[in-house]
């Protein structure tokens, strides 16, 4: 174990074959980046202006689009920086950051949505006991746990990578993503995988 090298920056290899076409790429994704957070953040104006909106299923689409807001930073920005350059790095702790991001924002989205769906259950369901049970306080318990759940377990699996020393530098992908990271690693990271692919 004495040979490892740890690499600090890594090569993305998800752009190289756009060449002349770079340009129109970066316009369309600039745009869509603007048009993703111009209506998430309409949408959470609305909710949070008209009162008649604060009911549980409009407090959780508000959440949907405030992660779809922090989701979008942990990837956008970078790729909009390697549509305008010809060398596309990231340097670990940003591959660190950005995995966490956007597993978080995934995870937080499934968290979100099973909330949503336990909300139409309720109403569905028990209609008549519905005020009762999806109280204020509990949609803010519902939503802590939605958060907190995705938060907390992406921290264990980005520490279990972290202690991974890396052997290699190329990553075939738009972005960093943690399989792509583990088959960097010097030896096998068994804890962290759910399946194993050759």
């Amino acid at each position: 174990m004495g040979n490892i090298s740890t690499f600090k920056f890594f090569i993305l290899f998800g752009l190289q074959d756009s060449g002349v076409y770079k340009p129109l790429y970066f316009l369309l994704v600039f745009v869509l980046y603007i048009l993703i957070i111009i209506v998430n953040l309409t949408l959470i104006f609305i909710v949070a202006v008209d009162r008649s909106l604060h009911e549980p299923m409009y407090i959780f689409i508000c959440n949907l689009c405030a992660n779809g807001l922090y989701g979008t930073v942990g990837f956008y920005p970078k790729f909009l920086l390697d549509l305008q350059s010809d060398l596309h790095t990231i340097s670990y702790n940003w591959c660190i950051i950005q995995i966490y991001v956007i597993y978080t924002s995934v995870m937080c989205e499934i968290t979100v949505l099973t909330m949503m769906a336990y909300d139409r259950f309720v109403a569905i369901c028990r209609p008549l006991q519905y005020h009762s049970i999806l109280t204020p306080h509990a949609v803010l318990k519902l939503l802590g746990l939605a958060w907190a759940y995705p938060l907390l377990t992406a921290i264990i699996s980005m520490l279990l990578t972290a202690r991974i020393p890396i052997c290699g530098y190329d990553i075939h992908k738009l972005f960093c993503d943690n399989p792509s990271l583990l088959k960097l690693g010097c030896h096998q990271a068994i804890a962290n995988k759910v399946e194993k692919y050759t």
